[in-house]
């Protein structure tokens, strides 16, 4: 009897991921692409995280499902700069800690990009141009641009459910 083993590395993702280079802060990044795209993006009340090393990182997340296209947007910040405890001196008999920051990503692979936008739908490439475009636009956007999924090491981390 033959069995099958299925690999969810095989399984073909249905979503395109736009990078984002912006100065903005989370709320005014959704705020204007809700402004700019039609959409109605709002925070989630989970953050995604993760835990790096000493680091235990929330990155925020902000969601749109467009119910008419059967569509869902996901904006992720790719940057976290969190606190980490040192102890400095163990050996007298008061501990001496030192605080030092530390900046994480959510996709370490693009870690000048510091925000993603993930759009869960098979869209053609005329309607990627246009809110490539659209999000190019918004002032305090440097750049934008579409991150090829297949070749991301850390594509697991853009899993939410």
């Amino acid at each position: 009897m033959l069995s099958h083993k299925l690999l969810l590395d095989d399984v073909e993702d249905d979503y395109h991921l736009l990078a984002i280079h912006s100065s903005l802060e989370e709320f005014k990044m959704a705020f204007l692409l809700n402004m700019n795209l039609q959409l109605s993006l709002k925070r989630t009340p989970f953050d995604v995280d993760f835990n790096h090393g000493e680091v235990q990182a929330l990155y925020p997340l902000y969601f749109f499902r467009e119910p008419t296209k059967y569509r869902t947007y996901y904006l992720f910040k790719n940057k976290y700069k969190g606190s980490v405890k040192k102890v400095v001196s163990s050996g007298s008999l008061f501990v001496e800690e030192e605080n030092s920051t530390q900046l994480t990503h959510l996709i370490p692979e693009y870690k000048k990009v510091d925000y993603f936008l993930k759009i869960e739908d098979d869209l053609g490439e005329e309607l990627i141009q246009d809110l490539l475009n659209a999000i190019s636009r918004i002032p305090r956007v440097i750049t934008t641009y579409i991150v090829d999924v297949n070749q991301l090491k850390s594509r697991n981390n853009l899993i939410v459910d």
